[in-house]
Parts: structure tokens; C-alpha cells; sequence
């Protein structure tokens, strides 16, 4: 199951850099995810058949940025991408002065070894 691939096609269209685990990018605004966990959850025959990936996806934006709008869509879009209905958490980081707004949600698919 490539997650990587849905989570930046699905929320790339919002207009802001989506990629895995570090944006070294100069946009003020953007978007970074990673894996919490990945596991196997249904066997059959002894072989692994779906996968849950629980994922973390970050939203970085400055204190000015008004972020309820992209959050929400944000939350939609993955809920309609199949992820669970995200739970976030809004953060204030004082190293970055930047507000930081954590969904955290999971996503179901065939097993590598289905593939």
C-alpha cells in the first residue's frame, strides 16, 4: 500500500508543499506526514492480507496565517481519500514561531504481499 502517494496527491491540489518527514522548502506554509505505525492486521493461509498504516499529517503555517479553513479542508479531504476521520491537535511552536496542526488518522489496504 503506497500511503505516501495518497496522501500528497490528495492534498497537494490545496496549493502547498505535501511531502514525507522534512520540507526544506521556503514556503512559509506547508505540509509534512509520517508514518506512526504500519502493521499487518488480517492474515490468511498465514500470510498478511491488509495492512493499517497510522499516519501523522503536520500543517505548518505562521501565527498570521488563518488555518481553520485549510484545516477543515484538509480533514475532509482525507476522510474522503478512505482515511478515519482525523483527529487533530493545534500546537504553537516557539523554536519556529509557527502554529503546528497535527491530524492523526489510519488508512486500511492490501498487503505488500497481495500486490
Amino acid at each position: 500500500m503506497n500511503v505516501n502517494s495518497l496522501i500528497i496527491n490528495t492534498i497537494s491540489p490545496l496549493g502547498y508543499p505535501v511531502v514525507p518527514s522534512k520540507y526544506t522548502g521556503t514556503n512559509p506554509t506547508y505540509i509534512v506526514f509520517n508514518y506512526v505505525d504500519d502493521r499487518d492486521e488480517v492474515f490468511a493461509d498465514n500470510e498478511p492480507i491488509i495492512d493499517i498504516a497510522y499516519m501523522q499529517i503536520h500543517l505548518f503555517c505562521p501565527v498570521t496565517f488563518n488555518f481553520h479553513t485549510l484545516k477543515k479542508q484538509i480533514r475532509s479531504k482525507l476522510f474522503k481519500a478512505g482515511f478515519s476521520y482525523p483527529q487533530i491537535t493545534t500546537l504553537y511552536e516557539d523554536e519556529t514561531s509557527k502554529n503546528h496542526i497535527v491530524f492523526e488518522c489510519e488508512i486500511e489496504g492490501k498487503s505488500e504481499t497481495e500486490e
